[in-house]
């Protein structure tokens, strides 16, 4: 098709009128869009339903299920504030960030329920937007999601600074935090929804069909070799009829030799439940959570279904909950944290989604605890337990021999080893080590003389 006709079409198309310059540049600008998208590529976008909102989008059962599984794992973490000390890491329940993140953010809100609205908005909206608000010593004391995420605007300062414009208001970049799904400009982020509209729109056809196809009144129409005024005459009583008989569970009796015509295809035809599991696929596809998180046991067995929840923490929730780490760290504290030598951080406490495993949980503890790198002291403070004397001290298996050690171990097996009983003959080596002699040599060598659990060596 040539240009000119082209352009042609498209004025056929909208019947422009000549009006002031604004209103014919919008009415130009549209017909020419929607010109475009029949002559050019022959597709009329009313043949696909993409007025799929993220509101109406979680009408479509999957997708409902998708959010919800997202945003429940999110809530279910335990966020709290740590500060890096010459110790390691300590819990910093003194910052006033600590009890908004853990505890309460706002009035109205407990941390579950923030953290699980948080997550809902990045898979519906693609963005989150929190207002942060600072006492006078500039330490936050309240956090409250904005409800429409679309109404926040993004504005970029001459110097290339940031700021957003909500409700008629002006907030600097500290005083939002946003958290964003993947972003082409490093400002908005993608709308899961908005990019994948077609395919939602196609479960929602498919939904529609199903209501329509098992429903009271399905679409079709009548015809008769009755002269047309006749049955039009009747029509009022013919359509009470029907839905009497439909309603009471009864089978119409059509007068007037009526015939029912529909318009729907079969469910074979359509090939109707293939369509509807593809369909649920792509949807977990994009929200990328495994079928069997959304009741889909059609492919699962219990091994690749344990290892879907590996892979879906490792893919899904981890990368969600750094990308929110990060920006309540950009933001929630002093300007100085960055370059602190005791810095504070919002770390997601991701051990609590073993709470409903003790068996996993168990055996963590226990490799741990044998190579001395926690203490029953940390555990108690893992599981919630009280803690108990001693629980301090940390223990390592006594067969086991520092690797620089090795050769003095061995130089030692051929020397005498003072000792008051009475010679039993042949070498030490021959004799073999007694368990008193062996267990204060490693002793002494893997210590170097220091103390071993409060103990001398």
């Amino acid at each position: 098709m040539g240009l000119k006709r082209f352009f042609q079409n498209a004025v056929n198309l909208g019947k422009v009128e000549l009006q002031d310059d604004e209103q014919r540049s919008q009415n130009v600008f549209s017909i020419l869009n929607n010109a475009f998208s029949k002559f050019w590529f022959g597709f009329n976008g009313s043949d696909i339903d993409c007025s799929v909102t993220s509101l109406s989008a979680m009408q479509v059962a999957t997708v409902y299920t998708c959010v919800l599984v997202n945003a429940e794992t999110i809530s279910s973490l335990p966020a709290s504030v740590k500060q890096v000390t010459s110790q390691g890491s300590r819990t910093a329940t003194e910052h006033p960030a600590h009890k908004l993140i853990h505890d309460k953010p706002n009035p109205f809100q407990t941390a579950s329920d923030f953290w699980k609205t948080v997550s809902a908005h990045i898979d519906l909206y693609g963005n989150c937007f929190a207002i942060v608000s600072y006492s006078g010593s500039f330490r936050p004391k309240r956090l409250d999601i904005i409800s429409d995420p679309n109404a926040v605007q993004i504005q970029r300062t001459d110097s290339g600074e940031a700021y957003y414009e909500y409700d008629g208001n002006q907030y600097k970049w500290y005083e939002i935090l946003h958290f964003k799904d993947l972003s082409l400009d490093g400002y908005y982020g993608c709308s899961k929804i908005g990019y994948n509209a077609s395919t939602i729109g196609y479960s929602k056809k498919l939904r529609n069909y199903g209501t329509n196809a098992v429903g009271n009144k399905p679409p079709g129409y009548f015809s008769s070799e009755q002269n047309y005024d006749v049955v039009k005459k009747a029509e009022g009583s013919l359509q009470s009829g029907w839905k009497d008989n439909i309603d009471n569970g009864k089978t119409p009796v059509l007068p007037f030799g009526l015939k029912y015509n529909s318009l729907l295809i079969s469910p074979g035809e359509a090939q109707y439940l293939e369509a509807i599991g593809a369909t649920k696929e792509d949807i977990c596809g994009i929200f990328r959570v495994p079928p069997t998180l959304v009741q889909n046991y059609l492919r699962a067995t219990f091994s690749n279904a344990e290892q879907q929840d590996l892979v879906f923490f490792k893919y899904t929730i981890l990368p969600k909950i750094t990308n929110i780490e990060q920006e309540c760290n950009a933001k929630l504290f002093a300007e100085g944290n960055d370059n602190s030598l005791t810095p504070y951080y919002v770390k997601f406490n991701a051990n609590a989604l073993l709470r409903g495993d003790l068996a996993t949980r168990t055996e963590a503890y226990r490799t741990l605890f044998n190579i001395g790198a926690i203490n029953g002291d940390m555990i108690a403070e893992l599981e919630d337990w009280n803690r108990w004397e001693g629980g301090d001290q940390r223990f390592v298996p006594m067969n086991m021999i520092p690797l620089d050690k090795v050769g003095d171990f061995v130089d030692t097996l051929t020397e005498p080893v003072g000792s008051t009983a009475p010679d039993p003959g042949g070498s030490q080596h021959e004799r073999g080590w007694t368990i008193s002699q062996l267990k204060a040599f490693l002793i002494k060598t893997s210590t170097n003389g220091h103390k071993v659990n409060g103990h001398e060596s």
